[in-house]
């Protein structure tokens, strides 16, 4: 369950940065910020993506 309340946070991320990236449209400004909030929620990602494949990997039982 927390897994998916990270994936929740970390899309809700992405999503603020995508909403504040469009309205830099209109002011600079905001476009560098929503670039800086894209990318932070990219990490976000990334890292629960390893999670996943450290977990997926240590539950294998190994050949043999």
């Amino acid at each position: 369950m927390g897994s998916m309340r990270n994936a929740g946070a970390v899309a809700g991320v992405i999503f603020l940065g995508l909403v504040i990236g469009v309205l830099g449209l209109v002011e600079p400004d905001l476009y560098a910020v929503g670039l800086l909030i894209l990318f932070l929620g990219g990490v976000g990602a990334c890292v629960l993506i390893c999670d996943y494949a450290i977990r997926y990997a240590s539950r294998r039982r190994p050949p043999g």
